[in-house]
């Protein structure tokens, strides 16, 4: 498994610079059912989208051995695509168009994965003055750009509807703190608690069985 720092990472690298940056999507994560710490907002089915920069590389150690290595940057979401969602703006602004009526009723978002695109970096310092780099927005290749294959490996992760919750050993560590915080995980480690509602409907509209599309016809929509 790669070591790659993230924007939300937690190290004591520097932030990736604010920017307009190339990357390439190679992580897609179901976080599953997360709790709010907004008790204005109810608890989201969530996603988590991972980037690779191939130009902004750093030197990593890992077990004694050092390799350079692109940087990664990650966006978490609510996992809908409805109009107000901010999954469904960002992939909009991404492919260059709408969805079609038909592709809001069934998109796969895995074929996210390996495209390329541009990350817009934005800087926002925290109150305690920790200075973080987030994903503002997401577009397509702009024309004369070369396409990138990912550095590392490319990792989807699909929560179960039911039964045993497996995390992989290539999920990063950080990544399934996250997914174990989850309300199918909790449920999961006792099964006798009370169920939470389902959430069936959500993760259809994200992860469905991919249906047939015109995308293939037109070589200017990424995905």
């Amino acid at each position: 498994m790669s070591l790659i720092a993230s924007a939300k990472g937690g190290t004591d690298y520097d932030p990736i610079p604010a920017a307009m940056h190339q990357s390439v999507c190679f992580g897609i994560y179901d976080l599953g059912t997360q709790p709010s710490n907004n008790p204005a907002f109810s608890d989201a089915h969530k996603v988590l989208l991972t980037f690779e920069l191939p130009h902004e590389r750093m030197d990593f150690e890992k077990d004694g051995v050092t390799t350079n290595q692109p940087r990664v940057s990650s966006k978490e979401y609510t996992l809908s695509i409805g109009d107000k969602a901010n999954l469904k703006r960002d992939l909009v602004s991404w492919r260059g168009r709408e969805f079609t009526k038909e592709e809001k009723e069934s998109f796969d978002i895995s074929v996210l994965a390996g495209v390329n695109n541009q990350i817009n970096i934005v800087h926002k310092v925290s109150g305690k003055g920790t200075t973080y780099a987030n994903i503002t927005s997401i577009s397509p290749l702009s024309k004369g750009m070369t396409k990138v294959a990912p550095e590392n490996p490319i990792c989807i992760y699909m929560m179960p509807d039911e039964g045993n919750i497996v995390i992989p050993p290539e999920v990063p560590e950080w990544i399934a703190k996250k997914i174990m915080a989850s309300t199918e995980y909790m449920e999961f480690l006792n099964p006798t608690a009370p169920k939470a509602s389902d959430r069936t409907d959500q993760q259809n509209q994200a992860f469905p069985t991919p249906a047939p599309t015109s995308v293939e016809a037109d070589e200017e929509v990424p995905f």
